[in-house]
């Protein structure tokens, strides 16, 4: 069941007129004209963000992080070719590396609703862009609403810092494809995101197959560095990406919601 117009006019600033389109995985048999039609109004992403076009909107409901200080996690490489011929070798940009959250483990509340973290996984380079430019990494915090909406918290990352980070343990000791997967005991949960949770909110879709809409994109204004060696350690697995290219805005508004 998806979010309901209403709630999502309230909640990330969607034109409640807006409609929800079907994602192209569901165009099939009809016609070409009709499909093209669709695409030509789908609401896909990522997005490129020009921060001047964003519609500053104090109005919107802050979010809060409800992520835990300790936990254990299993990172795993998540493969989309796993046992066929050449299956452990072959790469991608439908793979990542990803770590699934415990049922209740984890959350975040906009506008009192609340969204249980189910995992967060990794693109190279950065899928969405800001003023065009694209970061070494960007990390998706995905959530579900209590009628399986779909809401993600998007995180861009650069190289510097001086290690420690979430960030740094889980991508430094990354799996190859098909190796078992990763134990990484008390992971720092609730430093993963930057204090300054400003952000940039828009309507979109997942960015893997079956790229469903509706997905509600909070994009973290701020970023998060991370040693170079760990960053160089995930892209060595993926060195021709893991992202998909940019999408048409198609009339949509870009929401920006300051909180500090």
């Amino acid at each position: 069941m998806s979010l309901p117009v209403s709630r999502r006019a309230l909640l990330f600033g969607v034109p409640a007129a807006a409609a929800v389109l079907a994602s192209p995985s569901l165009l099939a048999g009809t016609s070409a004209e009709a499909a093209q039609s669709q695409l030509d109004v789908a609401h896909q992403s990522p997005i490129d963000i020009r921060t001047g076009h964003a519609v500053t909107n104090l109005a919107l409901p802050a979010l809060h992080v409800h992520y835990p200080t300790s936990i254990d996690l299993s990172i795993r490489y998540e493969s989309r070719d796993a046992g066929q011929p050449g299956g452990c070798e072959n790469r991608t940009a439908e793979e990542t590396i990803l770590a699934e959250i415990p049922a209740g483990a984890a959350w975040v509340t906009v506008g009192g609703v609340r969204y249980d973290l189910v995992n967060f996984h990794f693109h190279t380079r950065s899928e969405h862009r800001l003023n065009g430019h694209q970061y070494a990494l960007e990390q998706h915090f995905v959530h579900s609403g209590p009628n399986g909406e779909k809401l993600v918290v998007a995180l861009f990352i650069t190289p510097g810092g001086h290690g420690g980070t979430l960030q740094d343990k889980v991508l430094a000791t990354v799996p190859m494809e098909c190796d078992e997967d990763v134990h990484l005991p008390r992971l720092d949960l609730a430093a993963a995101l930057p204090h300054d949770l400003s952000t940039y909110r828009y309507d979109g879709s997942l960015t893997t197959a079956p790229y469903t809409e509706p997905v509600s994109w909070l994009v973290l204004a701020h970023h998060r560095e991370i040693l170079p060696v760990s960053l160089e350690h995930f892209q060595s697995l993926f060195p021709d990406g893991d992202s998909r290219p940019l999408q048409p805005l198609n009339g949509r508004t870009v929401q920006y919601r300051p909180q500090h």
